[in-house]
């Protein structure tokens, strides 16, 4: 009886170390293929050769590139400010613009208004001469004090455009006369002259 309990014994045992000893067999085995693929992605045994897709790695540079391609077209370029006309000060709402001047009125002087768009947004010719028309008007409420009804009249109006040209210079052109402005330039400032008149009081 002890015999037989031995003898099982010694089988297990053998057993035991038989499967032990194909683990690591196994093991090897998995890991073999790895090592013979190719960088191509083609796989090898000693069969034959088995054709796989080849697996396209993202590495992190190339997945920061992926990036940066993708956000770059989104990047903010830094805004001009944008243009807004002078303002007419409340003195000066009482002026008016005339192209005609009563005989009775009595010339007090001349007055100049500007505006200009240096460092901003391009403004449209009608809101640089708007400002520009402001500036004459508080201008000349400073001639005459707040009883008297005074007129403007237009003398001389000039605009000056800002062009680009080659190599990426900039000219200042006379475009008063133009009746529209190149897409390579902007409208840079207006000025407006007139003869101020006192005209009675309010």
């Amino acid at each position: 009886m002890l015999k037989i309990l031995n003898g099982n014994i010694v089988k297990n045992i053998a057993t035991i170390a038989i499967v032990v000893g194909a683990v690591p067999l196994l093991v090897a085995c998995n890991k073999e293929p790895k090592k013979q693929q190719s960088k191509g992605g083609n796989y090898s045994n000693s069969k034959g050769k088995v054709s796989y897709s080849k697996e396209v790695e993202v590495t992190v540079d190339a997945a920061r590139e992926i990036t940066v391609t993708k956000v770059a077209p989104y990047i903010k370029v830094p805004q001009l400010p944008a243009y807004e006309p002078k303002r007419l000060n409340e003195e000066a709402r009482g002026i008016a613009v005339a192209y005609s001047v009563p005989y009775t009125c009595k010339l007090l002087g001349e007055v100049e208004g500007k505006d200009n768009s240096d460092g901003k947004v391009p403004p449209s010719f009608e809101d640089i001469r708007e400002g520009a028309t402001n500036d004459l008007r508080n201008h000349a409420a400073e001639l005459v004090n707040e009883d008297s009804r005074i007129l403007v009249k237009l003398t001389k109006e000039a605009m000056i455009c800002e062009m680009r040209v080659n190599d990426g210079k900039y000219e200042e052109k006379d475009c008063t006369a133009w009746e529209k402005i190149p897409q390579n330039g902007k409208i840079l400032s207006y000025r407006i002259h007139a003869n101020v008149f006192e005209c009675g009081t309010k």
